[in-house]
């Protein structure tokens, strides 16, 4: 009797610890990377971490919705010495490393710079840092020239926390595609772009052509079938002309301000520009980014 007693014990044992495991791999991988109190004196946290995984995210922020978010752990802090002073801390695990860098330029936004290992971005209302399949984002409503140095300190104690338990891989080379001489940064929006609301997985940047700041983009989809019932649907009912060759289907339009907006597609690749002042000059740059695809085959082959 006494063995049996003890054997239960054991097996109860086992079972308690298993179950924490299970626990903190569900978990502990987000939350576990969000700052103590004692990591950033002079503040303190609000109320409890939050947690949400998944299709939940979107019960916390819908924007988030669709980006592939499988964790995602938020606290907000508060400085002891102003009590209206509030950092939101955020920390994202994402089903990819492209989804993370997608998150990260997205809120980053337009503009010069290079794409790393780790990309970080800091300005006086949010800090953010993408390493493998993470993003690290805080952010504040008080505009304060000395609050970057403490979104700053957030973000970087967790990136801290993370250490070398990411994904090292490299983000895929189609985003080199679009990369100009000028050093404009190349952003990947998972979601559509506020511009082209119907084309998702889209990648973004903008080239100086002829002392003119264009606006570029391209998205790679499945199959010819898949990319050309989106540019139909896209062309279809805002006022684009319709022009073809070489086996590249092409639409442009002419917006109030006299500028031309033009999107092709190509096998299964949808490319195209807009902002552009001079209809030529606008061909001229589907050329390129058509040439640019060529060789990005080749490389693929």
């Amino acid at each position: 009797m006494k063995r049996r007693i003890i054997l239960i014990c054991i097996y109860m044992l086992i079972m308690t610890l298993t179950s924490c495991t299970l626990f903190q791999s569900e978990t502990d991988t987000v939350i576990d990377l969000l700052p103590r109190d004692s990591d950033v004196p002079g503040w303190e946290k609000t109320n409890a971490s939050v947690y949400f995984k998944g299709k939940n995210v979107k019960m916390y922020n819908r924007e988030y919705e669709g980006l592939e978010i499988e964790k995602l752990a938020a606290s907000v802090y508060q400085s002891i010495d102003n009590r209206d002073i509030k950092i939101k801390l955020e920390v994202i695990k994402f089903s990819s490393i492209l989804n993370a860098y997608g998150f990260f330029s997205v809120k980053r936004g337009p503009g010069i710079f290079e794409i790393s290992d780790i990309n970080a971005f800091d300005d006086n209302s949010i800090s953010i840092i993408q390493i493998g399949e993470y993003a690290i984002y805080s952010a504040t409503d008080h505009m304060d020239l000395l609050l970057k140095k403490d979104l700053k300190t957030f973000s970087n104690i967790s990136l801290q926390y993370i250490g070398q338990n990411y994904l090292h891989e490299k983000l895929p080379s189609s985003l080199n595609i679009l990369k100009g001489i000028d050093g404009y940064g190349v952003l990947y929006s998972r979601n559509p772009y506020y511009k082209l609301p119907l084309l998702p997985d889209i990648y973004i940047t903008q080239w100086t052509w002829n002392n003119e700041l264009i606006d570029i983009f391209l998205s790679e989809k499945d199959s010819f079938y898949d990319a050309y019932k989106i540019f139909k649907n896209i062309t279809g009912n805002n006022n684009y002309i319709m022009i073809s060759s070489d086996n590249t289907y092409t639409a442009f339009k002419k917006d109030a301000e006299d500028k031309y907006s033009f999107i092709s597609v190509n096998d299964k690749i949808i490319f195209g520009c807009w902002s552009v002042s001079n209809f030529k000059e606008g061909k001229k740059i589907l050329g390129e980014i058509k040439s640019r695809i060529e060789d990005y085959k080749k490389i693929k082959e």
